[in-house]
């Protein structure tokens, strides 16, 4: 088959690979996404926090939330049933929106600005000469040649595996997560709330919309063996035991279908090589118990459009900016996941957890001289 050549390929069209693509296609570049599953994910977190709305507002999106986003303020924490601590956000608060709305939404403005997306497109090889990746090869035969590569392609990159960049990846073996999503109740639609136990379980309750609410629970690797094999009643024991202000779930749970989701930590020994940059979470995984990942990744977009913009098929100025520009951002990266850890560590102890709590990655996504707003 004919090799096709393009400006920009973007491996992953999730959140950072089409917001990423929706940039640059703006900027006359011309982007092909390559995207191995039938279209577009659907498994992402549901949150954007104010750092993220500010993203979007610079370039023009904030309509994106629109009037089916639900606008909250506050974050209300628990420990064995007593509420602890709140977290309040400013600038009109965050903004609940199910993942894959949102990425759809971006995608359909992608395609008003000529990017190409490929879809059900498996990478066979990725070609690389001399710290720079020459060509894509896919299953299918076709071939494609980019003057810069993106691999936006989840936490098993094969765009990373093929620059050799190293990486550390760190389960959270003592918390295994389960998510269900069900009939809204009125406590859920009044608050988002969290809540911890000193048996190391927590359980999350938030709207995804004006019919629907996602419930998260947490729970030691043994308990879940046992309770998920006895069944539903087992569960809601355990829950009752420290949810305190969200008993009207408990009905709903009993039809609810639970997922299992595997979480870790991922560090990389560096985001570029070459002409290829690593984003979102082929580059970093934090505990989603920060609430920051989507953030980080379209704060990190915003700065590669920049790069690639700015090197405007420059190589060697690529490089360097890179350098320059976007290696730095593992330093911010790194400090959300130890963040993500030591909450991990510590929220089974009501003291441990207040410490290592920190309004300000928590609510802001950067250092700032702000303290907790304590119940």
């Amino acid at each position: 088959m004919a090799t096709t050549s393009c400006d920009v390929a973007i491996v992953g069209a999730g959140l950072g690979g089409c917001f990423l693509a929706l940039l640059l296609g703006r900027r006359g570049h011309h982007v092909v996404v390559i995207e191995q599953g039938p279209s577009i994910p659907s498994a992402g977190a549901d949150f954007l926090k104010p750092p993220a709305l500010r993203v979007l507002a610079r370039h023009g999106l904030a309509d994106l939330t629109g009037r089916h986003g639900l606008r909250r303020d506050v974050i209300r924490y628990y420990h064995d049933g007593d509420p602890i601590q709140e977290a309040r956000y400013p600038e009109g608060g965050f903004v609940i929106r199910p993942y894959h709305e949102l990425v759809e939404l971006i995608y359909a403005s992608c395609a008003m600005q000529g990017v190409e997306f490929w879809f059900d497109a498996d990478l066979d090889d990725i070609a690389t000469r001399d710290g720079r990746v020459e060509e894509l090869t896919l299953a299918d035969g076709r071939r494609l040649h980019a003057g810069v590569v993106i691999g936006a392609d989840g936490s098993k990159s094969a765009v990373r595996q093929a620059l050799g960049i190293e990486q550390c990846v760190m389960p959270y073996e003592r918390l295994l997560m389960r998510v269900a999503t069900v009939p809204l109740s009125a406590s859920v639609a009044q608050l988002n709330r969290l809540y911890f136990s000193s048996e190391g379980w927590l359980a999350y309750f938030y709207p995804i919309n004006r019919d629907q609410a996602r419930v998260f629970v947490g729970l030691p690797p043994e308990d879940d063996k046992e309770i998920f094999q006895d069944g539903i009643p087992a569960l809601l024991d355990e829950l009752k035991k420290f949810v305190t202000d969200s008993s009207d779930v408990f009905n709903a749970l009993q039809l609810a279908t639970w997922q299992r989701i595997k979480v870790s930590s991922l560090r990389v020994s560096a985001y570029h090589q070459g002409n290829a940059a690593l984003l979102g979470s082929a580059a970093f995984a934090c505990h989603p118990m920060t609430g920051m990942g989507m953030s980080y990744t379209l704060h990190d977009a915003e700065i590669l459009a920049d790069v690639i913009t700015t090197a405007g098929g420059d190589g060697e100025l690529l490089d360097r900016l890179l350098y320059a520009r976007y290696e730095p951002r593992r330093h911010a990266h790194r400090e959300l996941i130890d963040y993500g850890d030591s909450l991990v560590a510590a929220f089974s102890d009501r003291d441990a957890y207040l410490a290592a709590f920190r309004p300000d990655l928590h609510v802001h996504g950067t250092p700032a001289e702000t303290a907790p707003h304590l119940v």
